[in-house]
């Protein structure tokens, strides 16, 4: 089945509510700016480029045309218009992540998510990375990361820095359900989604083909209801706040959500592009193609 190609789609179209909520909150806290610009000037971002480049493989069009020719298509999908440089590192977590810095993102896949993913189910793993970098998650996300050395290099940093730290991780887990919406919409296809996710939450590949997506989603349906008390809120609070990462159940479940309320639909109906007859992909309502210049008849 052809994916459509999304024109002139703007993240925020798609963005989870409580990705905005989180990040308004994370920027109006004291001293985040100042924080923001030591991360941008410290060395250790240029040391994470520089070891990425050293020790993992280079997905290129040379090197790995057929993974380097999907992904280059996801991110056509998707619209994204920066185009990250491509890496796989050794690991057999169905998992992927973006590093880099304003003027370089680069796309890391596990080698287990490129393995044991058909190229549909593989497409939610690069759809998610892709949501990240048309979003700007990426450099928030490296501040998460490099945060807990920054402040042991500040005088009384875990006093003064500490709730800006909560607040990036708590913003990076809301930031994962945005992403999530990226995905479908890179991907196109809820079935492969919820079979990725399913992989992504440790199902045993001696099981793949057996596997039961509606008793999945049922678990996922019934997450929230099932401990939805003081108690269990409280417990779903602390067991989480220094994770990075939602639960991948909840994450299915906000998904599942979306689908359900129409948006999905409504967003792929209104930003989807047309193929003009020089192969390139532009907007229903151009008078002029973006790729070869010529006038559109309509």
């Amino acid at each position: 089945m052809e994916r459509v190609h999304l024109i002139n789609l703007d993240s925020q179209t798609y963005e989870h509510p409580f990705d905005k909520a989180a990040l308004n909150t994370l920027r109006n806290l004291p001293g985040f700016d100042t924080v923001t610009n030591f991360i941008l000037n410290w060395a250790a971002v240029k040391w994470n480029l520089v070891a990425m480049q050293g020790s993992n493989f280079h997905v290129t069009r040379e090197s790995c045309p057929e993974l380097y020719k999907q992904i280059k298509e996801d991110a056509a999908v998707l619209g994204v218009e920066d185009f990250p440089e491509i890496y796989t590192e050794w690991g057999y977590a169905v998992n992927g992540y973006t590093t880099g810095n304003k003027d370089k993102t680069m796309l890391v896949l596990n080698s287990g998510a490129v393995d044991l993913l058909t190229d549909s189910q593989l497409n939610y793993v690069v759809g998610h990375e892709l949501g990240h970098i048309k979003s700007g998650h990426v450099l928030y996300h490296l501040m998460a990361q490099l945060f807990s050395s920054v402040i042991g290099m500040i005088p009384l940093g875990e006093t003064l820095l500490t709730p800006i730290h909560y607040s990036l991780l708590y913003w990076q887990r809301m930031s994962e359900f945005t992403a999530d919406r990226a995905v479908l919409l890179t991907c196109q296809d809820k079935d492969a989604a919820i079979e990725a996710i399913i992989k992504m939450a440790g199902a045993p590949q001696k099981y793949f083909e057996k596997l039961d997506k509606e008793a999945f989603l049922k678990q996922a349906e019934e997450f929230e209801t099932r401990f939805s008390s003081v108690a269990d809120s409280a417990i779903r609070t602390l067991s989480i706040i220094s994770s990075t990462h939602p639960w991948t159940v909840y994450r299915a479940g906000e998904l599942l959500k979306w689908v359900e309320s129409g948006e999905y639909e409504k967003i792929l109906s209104e930003y989807a592009g047309v193929r003009h007859s020089c192969g390139g992909y532009i907007s229903k309502n151009a008078t002029v193609c973006d790729y070869c210049g010529l006038p559109i008849k309509h």
